[in-house]
């Protein structure tokens, strides 16, 4: 999520600027950053690496399905729950 606000931050900065409207700095901080990290997070825990968490100071993988990166099972329910993602904030 780190990186996504990063990588987000000139964007917001650059709409704060030409808005002058804090609502709209946080609103998209929070799509951009949270929403970006989470649903990329979801995705690559079905890769065979997985993601990897914190416990007890002790770095753990979790890692649901194993499907290696060039699964093209895997690439395209990847790709179907992108479609789904981008529906529902279009939605919203």
């Amino acid at each position: 999520m780190g990186w996504g606000l990063l990588t987000s931050l000139p964007i917001v900065l650059a709409l704060h600027f030409l808005f002058h409207s804090p609502i709209e700095l946080i609103l998209v901080t929070f799509m951009d950053g949270v929403v970006a990290g989470l649903s990329h997070m979801l995705l690559d825990i079905f890769t065979e690496k997985g993601i990897y968490h914190k416990v007890d100071g002790k770095w753990r993988r979790i890692a649901l399905a194993h499907f290696s990166y060039d699964n093209p099972f895997a690439n395209g329910l990847a790709f179907l729950l992108g479609i789904l993602m981008l529906f529902v904030a279009m939605k919203f």
